[in-house]
């Protein structure tokens, strides 16, 4: 939905995923509200199965209606906002942690770094799946892999640079569809992805903490 791109619900079986539904849409209400959208946290939230695929792609690879139609210049600049409320709210739950706890690894899961690491990786991924490779978000990516710069600066440095030139698509860039291999790219698709892991994964490390997303 435009209206909630970026809001993810998971569970390990569908019945599971529809009953989470509701929470995350209010999870991600409140959190589009703290930045001064227009939203009703408190709506009533029906739900309904409007497509059912468990065969062939991930979820990360699904395609829906709205990712194959151009990108309105309005839409995209409502969407970036949300990239770099997305980025800095990420960057907010993981300030001030050192690098020891940064690379602890917890009972179950993942390392706060190694998350980090790859919200940053998959990043680089969908942008240069749109547009050609970008040195001033691919430079401080790879120096960030090889453990040369932080992790929190690198992710800092990227996202400017993705908003810079998801910010100049051109009006064929913003409507333009790739396929390659099982995957599908447009500008739409691109940015809900981002949005949506992001969203994801910030919600993992605001858990651990006892915090929202």
């Amino acid at each position: 939905m435009p209206e909630l791109l970026g809001c993810v619900a998971n569970g390990k079986t569908t019945d599971e995923a529809v009953s989470a539904t509701p929470d995350a849409i209010r999870a991600y209400l409140r959190y589009l509200k703290r930045h001064g959208e227009k939203v009703d946290a408190n709506e009533t939230i029906g739900t309904r199965v409007a497509e059912h695929n468990t065969e062939g792609l991930f979820s990360g690879q699904a395609i829906f209606p709205p990712d194959l139609r151009p990108l309105a210049p309005s839409d995209l600049a409502r969407y970036l906002r949300w990239l770099e409320w997305s980025r800095e709210d990420l960057l907010a739950l993981v300030k001030g942690i050192d690098d020891r706890r940064l690379r602890a690894k917890p009972p179950k899961g993942r390392s706060l770094h190694d998350i980090l690491l790859h919200v940053l990786a998959a990043d680089k991924g969908y942008v240069y799946a749109l547009v050609s490779p970008l040195k001033t978000m691919g430079d401080p990516t790879n120096a960030a892999e090889r453990g040369e710069l932080d992790l929190r600066v690198a992710l800092a440095e990227a996202r400017r640079a993705a908003l810079t030139r998801l910010a100049a698509l051109t009006p064929a860039e913003r409507k333009r569809v790739r396929r390659t291999g099982q995957s599908t790219y447009s500008a739409f698709r691109v940015i809900r992805r981002m949005l949506e892991h992001e969203w994801e994964h910030r919600r993992e490390i605001a858990a651990r903490a006892g915090r929202e997303a």
